[in-house]
This record gives structure tokens, C-alpha cells and sequence, in this order.
């Protein structure tokens, strides 16, 4: 296949970000380069990266579980802790019920995309919904991207807090929580500006390795650090059960990017099995932070479980750089595609040639304007456990088990059984009372705090 626009190249450089790639997987992992916004203006652009070829249909068994069980794990799992300790230990069963139902809302586009020759999950709703479905699709992912990176802010701030913590500090009249997400933010600042995504992306593999690393030091403090396990865990709070719900959902959020995974296989008839596989050890995962890290801090339990680690400890310095370097590491590749998507728009109205110094200066001021926005929502809402619980709730349920489920009904609803019909619709309906439950709980905290 022909190479694409440079511009097209950034986008699947920097989507990327969600998905462990082998050398020979080219495919962004939201397929941004087909979006319906076109092309690079004419006379060029200025993202400065080498032509890439698609090569869809590399990847092996061991490299698709690999990239699954990636996107399963992030920030998200080291909250897990915080969300068995506020719901209890019946927490596990949403955990539980939630991997279930994202396992299905997977298997549904994987099924939607074989039927009917889509080309990726927008290329399904374009076909369920001709007039908004692909609008629809992308415009949630940017909704989706945008929340993850102002909770990735926040973590950083949180996490900055805890090595330094010096609470009279003060720089330029800006102290506490406020002074460490700038600080976060300036240290962000450069990468954003950064141009040859297509290098760094694969950087986003060390998302995956410093989470397993956090956990790893999380059990050497419980046991060989003598914290202990001996705290206190409810069985069932059933007011907190939208909290669970919405940090589970927002774990498993990337699972909308799955159907990349499936075009990438050799073998794509086993996609079912990756699926299982990954989905099985992300919940094992998520059983063992949310199990050791509540019994070990109990209701002093932080929304990020690093942060209860003593700072002075060994295991604890570890788990706290390798969990503040997973900011500064995805945070360019995550904004590339809607930076991308506004130069592109931009750069029709501007009277300096694509490719000139003037052009590449205004869209290094529009990446730094998009930054300054989502520092803006993270000095307002600096609360990570309510963002995640936000984002989960309301745009990752939707986008991964809500849709999914409604364009297999809208394509195939007079071809399967009822009885098949019925569980849908239940799936269906279950996954937006508690994604309208989380909602409300998150945005009530939010406007309380």
C-alpha cells in the first residue's frame, strides 16, 4: 500500500500510544488517518516524519496478547485498591461483571467488522448509522483522550507531591496541589512540542511494564517491608458500588481500540482467544492491587495505591518514578491526533507555507494552548480518582459496550435469535444504569469537593 501524508503519519504515530506494536505493525491504534477530515493542506505540513507504510496483518499470537494486555492495564489498575476498599470486597464482582461486558462489547465489533468488511470500529458505526455514526465514534475518542490526559496530570501532580512533600513551599505565590500540577505541566510542556512521534511512540510500552513494576514493589513493601496485611475490608457498601463501577470502567476503556489488535493478527480466527487470555490476567491484576493494596492501607487507601507507600521505602521509590515517568512518556503521543486534527484546519488559513518556520512556531502556540486547556481542567478538577470515575462512566462504558452493543442490534437484529437479542439488550441496558449511576456519583463529588 502507498505511503500516507505526513500529517496522517503523526496521527498514527502518536495513537500508537495505546497499542504495544511489533516492528512490523504499522496501525495506529484509533485509525486516526481515516477519519473524515481529510488530508494535508496542500504545500505540505509540518510534522516532520518519514514515510510509513500500512502493513496490517503481522502480528503473532504471543505480540496480539501482548498488545491486548497492555491496553488493559494502566493508571486505572492501580486504583483498583481504592475501589475494593469504597465498595468492598464485593467490588471484585463489578470487576468481575465489567471485564465481562467489555469482553462483549469487543466481540461484538470484532463480529460487526467481519460481517459487514469494516475497516475499523468508526467504519461500523459509519454502517449502522450512515449520517453520524463515524462523527459520533471520533468525536467520543477526543472526549475519551482529553479526559485521560487531564488525569494524567493530576496523577502527576499527586505523584510530585509525594516526593517533595513541602507543604510551606511556595514559587510566584502558587503552592501545595496547585504549584506541583504547573510544575507538571512545564516538565510536559517541551514533549508536546516535540515533532518525530513516530520515535518515542514506542515508549508506550513502558506504561505496561512500569504498572507491573508498581505492583511487583507493592508486594515487597507488604512483605518484606513489614507493612503488613492486616487492615480492615468491608464485604459490601453499597453506596460505593458506582465508584467501583466507574474506576473498573475506565480500566478497561481501551478496549475500543481492539478491533486494531484483530485487523493486526496473522491469524485473526484465534482473535477470541487473545481476547480471553488478556482480558483473564488484566483481572488477575486487577484482583491481586485491589485485594493486597486495600488489606495493606484499608480505609487510608489513596485513589492511586502508590502514593500510600512510604517514600523513604526502596520498593517505594521505585513504584513512585516508574508511575511519574508514565506521564512524560504518553502524554505527546496522546494529544498528537487531536493536535494533528487542528493543524490541519489551521494551517488552510494561514498565509505561510506549510513546511516554514512561521507555520511550524503557530502550531507549536496551538499545542501549547491544547496543554494549557487540560492544565486548566486539572487545576479545577485536581481530583484523579473522580476524572477516571467521570471518564468511565460516562464515555468508556459507552464507547465499549453501549455502542457496540446498538450496531450489532441496528445491522443484525433480524438475523439472530431472541434469546441472543435479549442478552444484548441487557447488556445493554445494565451498562447504562451504571454508567448514569457513576456519572451522577462522580459529578456530585466533583461540585462537593
Amino acid at each position: 500500500m502507498g505511503s500516507l501524508p505526513p500529517l496522517e503519519q503523526e496521527k498514527q504515530a502518536g495513537l500508537k500510544s495505546l497499542e504495544f506494536l511489533s516492528s512490523n505493525d504499522k496501525q495506529s491504534a484509533y485509525s486516526a488517518a481515516e477519519l473524515e477530515a481529510g488530508h494535508c493542506a496542500e504545500g505540505g505540513c509540518p510534522c516532520d516524519t518519514k514515510a510509513a507504510a500500512h502493513s496490517a496483518g503481522q502480528s503473532s499470537f504471543f505480540q496480539a496478547v501482548v498488545n491486548s494486555f497492555v491496553l488493559l492495564i494502566g493508571l486505572g489498575t492501580l486504583s483498583s485498591a481504592y475501589a475494593i476498599e469504597k465498595a468492598g470486597f464485593f467490588g471484585l464482582l463489578v470487576l468481575c461483571i465489567t471485564a465481562s461486558f467489555y469482553w462483549i462489547g469487543s466481540k461484538l465489533i470484532v463480529i460487526c467488522m467481519k460481517r459487514t468488511r469494516a475497516s475499523d470500529y468508526q467504519d461500523v458505526g459509519t454502517k449502522a448509522f450512515p449520517r453520524w455514526g463515524r462523527l459520533l465514534i471520533t468525536t467520543c475518542f477526543y472526549i475519551d483522550i482529553l479526559g485521560c490526559l487531564v488525569g494524567y496530570l493530576v496523577s502527576m501532580g499527586d505523584t510530585m507531591m509525594h516526593i517533595f512533600p513541602h507543604p510551606q513551599l511556595d514559587i510566584l505565590g502558587f503552592k501545595g496541589k496547585t504549584l506541583f500540577t504547573l510544575l507538571a505541566f512545564l516538565v510536559i510542556l517541551p514533549s508536546v512540542w516535540f515533532r518525530k512521534l513516530s520515535t518515542i511512540s514506542y515508549l508506550s510500552f513502558w506504561c505496561g511494564m512500569s504498572i507491573i513494576t508498581t505492583i511487583i514493589c507493592l508486594l515487597v513493601a507488604g512483605v518484606k517491608d513489614h507493612i503488613g496485611f492486616s487492615q480492615d475490608v468491608a464485604i459490601f457498601r453499597p453506596a460505593n458500588v458506582p465508584i467501583a463501577t466507574g474506576v473498573y470502567t475506565f480500566t478497561f476503556g481501551a478496549t475500543a481500540v481492539f478491533p486494531n489488535v484483530y485487523r493486526s493478527m496473522k491469524n485473526p480466527s484465534r482473535f477470541t482467544e487473545v481476547m480471553t487470555l488478556s482480558f483473564s490476567m488484566a483481572t488477575l491484576l486487577n484482583i491481586i492491587v485491589g485485594i493486597v493494596g486495600s488489606v495493606m492501607f484499608g480505609a487510608m487507601t489513596k485513589a492511586q495505591v502508590h502514593l500510600n507507600m512510604p517514600p523513604a521505602l526502596i520498593a517505594s521509590k521505585v513504584a513512585i518514578w516508574a508511575t511519574l515517568l508514565t506521564p512524560v512518556t504518553q502524554f505527546a503521543l496522546f494529544l498528537s491526533p487531536i493536535s494533528c486534527e487542528l493543524e490541519q484546519i489551521m494551517i488552510k488559513y494561514l498565509p505561510w507555507k506549510a513546511e516554514s518556520r512561521m507555520t511550524s512556531g503557530a502550531c507549536i502556540m496551538l499545542r501549547t494552548t491544547l496543554l494549557i486547556a487540560i492544565a486548566m481542567g486539572a487545576l479545577l478538577f485536581p481530583y484523579f480518582a473522580n476524572i477516571i470515575e467521570l471518564i468511565g462512566s460516562s464515555v468508556s462504558v459507552t464507547l465499549c459496550v453501549i455502542f457496540p452493543g446498538v450496531f450489532y442490534l441496528k445491522l443484525f437484529s433480524h438475523k439472530i435469535p431472541k434469546s441472543r437479542f435479549a442478552g444484548i439488550c441487557v447488556v445493554i441496558g445494565v451498562s447504562a444504569l451504571a454508567g448514569v449511576a457513576g456519572t451522577i456519583v462522580s459529578i456530585q463529588d466533583l461540585i462537593h469537593k
